[in-house]
């Protein structure tokens, strides 16, 4: 490659830098950060309101006093503590030794905080009564729950007065989980296999996003400039080679930097509402979201979401947004002059799409070969290959090389998108056919 082939790039990315940040790019950027600060804030305080009227709602019944006409053997109380011990806090059960009627009496004038549940015998099975005493402060609806919670451990009282042990009862009553695994496949949990599905494809709708977002902005900013006087005193300065690789490469620049701020702000407005939300709202909340990630992130392989492996996704993220674009700059070359590009930029987005749903629909497929090949087909790599990378997917090995192919295949499409972007500046109004055979003549 002619290193002078591209000189005067810088000059053309500083110009095309400043005419892209202009006055209004600067207005909607920092308009759309604050919105993404303010979008942070409000999830992070909003969960913490939730919660606090949540926790707020929790039972107001401290003493339950039970009275058993059951027979059953073993009345086992431990479990409700074990299960329903968030939504009722603060419940002990006592030995009611005075009759219903009476004890309704005595509870109304000196513990309105207290219920009683009458467990009696029927024909049919079993009746659970919660009696609410004279003047108490609980509603019927937090004896109805009361009810319905204290249900399920008369169901394992039964079980284990029927003689069945505790081991044998919790694994009973403990769920069962199903797996697949291939011989000679290391096993992976559940958490495993929803962070390796989940991070990848939000980064393809990320990918996704990007490329539709700003494919036509760097179409404009390639062809608006082809017929006008500038052009003509930008092509004394530098070469159509650096002309094309310096306006494509600053569109890039300025789109990776638009998204970083609002992605940034929009985390740092979510960890500046966590913050507040617990100094200020509720001092026991607890992030549900963040509880969720750092549970998916400890099941995970040791390959995933480690430093290196987040550097090398963010390089591999920049690397496939400059493919794309410049895709997008090699389709806009096409247009001769500014009304043409609606029309010639509809093969980038076919391209685009294409990429899109061969990178998401053909993994569901769950074939190692056509992931193999996914990745190396830079059409679709350019939105697998970061998710993968962070996930643990591939090896760092095998990441590496798949960027380093990667950067290959751009680097062909500059030099390509360089040579087409010249040809259409010099030799406008031929078809493409004839200036390839005038080049071949000419050699």
């Amino acid at each position: 490659m002619n290193k002078g082939m591209f000189s005067g790039w810088r000059d053309v990315f500083l110009f095309t830098l400043r005419q892209a940040t202009g006055k209004k790019f600067r207005s909607v950027t920092i308009g759309l950060a604050l919105v993404m600060l303010a979008a942070g804030l409000a999830v992070s305080t909003i969960m913490a309101f939730v919660q606090k009227r949540e926790d707020g709602r929790r039972s107001p019944i401290e003493r339950v006093y039970v009275v058993d006409n059951s027979e059953l053997e073993v009345l086992y109380l431990e479990g409700f503590a074990e299960r329903y011990g968030e939504t009722f806090p603060s419940v002990s059960f006592l030995e009611a030794a005075q009759p219903v009627e009476e004890l309704a009496v005595t509870l109304g004038e000196q513990e309105p905080e207290s219920i009683i549940l009458e467990i009696g015998r029927t024909s049919e099975g079993y009746l659970l009564t919660a009696v609410l005493p004279y003047g108490t402060e609980i509603g019927k609806e937090d004896a109805e729950n009361l009810c319905e919670a204290f249900g399920s451990v008369m169901e394992q009282s039964k079980l284990l007065s029927s003689g069945i042990s505790m081991e044998k009862l919790v694994l009973a009553m403990s769920s069962v989980q199903t797996s697949q695994l291939d011989a000679g496949e290391e096993e992976r949990s559940l958490g495993e296999q929803l962070m390796s599905m989940l991070a990848p494809m939000a980064i393809i709708f990320f990918m996704y996003f990007m490329t539709l977002m700003y494919g036509m902005s760097v179409g404009n900013a390639v062809s608006v400039e082809k017929c006008s006087k500038l052009m003509e005193m930008m092509l004394t300065l530098t070469r159509p080679y650096g002309l094309i690789f310096g306006k494509v490469l600053a569109m890039t620049a300025t789109a990776i930097g638009q998204i970083l701020l609002w992605i940034g702000t929009l985390v740092g407005g979510f960890f500046l509402g966590h913050g507040i939300a617990k100094a200020v709202i509720y001092p026991d909340y607890h992030n549900i979201l963040l509880e969720i990630f750092s549970l998916l992130k400890g099941q995970v392989g040791s390959t995933a979401f480690t430093p290196g492996a987040m550097a090398l996704a963010v390089f591999a993220i920049c690397l496939s947004f400059l493919f794309y674009c410049m895709l997008a700059g090699l389709i806009a070359s096409f247009a001769s002059k500014a009304e043409e590009l609606g029309q010639v930029m509809s093969f980038y987005q076919l391209a685009m799409i294409a990429g899109f749903f061969g990178s998401y629909m053909l993994p569901l497929q769950e074939k190692d070969w056509i992931n193999t090949i996914l990745r190396i087909v830079p059409l679709t790599s350019a939105y697998m290959l970061p998710g993968d990378i962070l996930v643990g997917n591939v090896t760092v090995l095998e990441g590496l090389l798949l960027v380093a192919l990667l950067m290959a295949f751009t680097a062909v499409l500059v030099v390509f998108t360089g040579r087409i972007y010249r040809d259409q500046l010099f030799y406008r109004g031929k078809s493409l056919k004839e200036r390839l055979r005038r080049k071949e003549k000419e050699a």
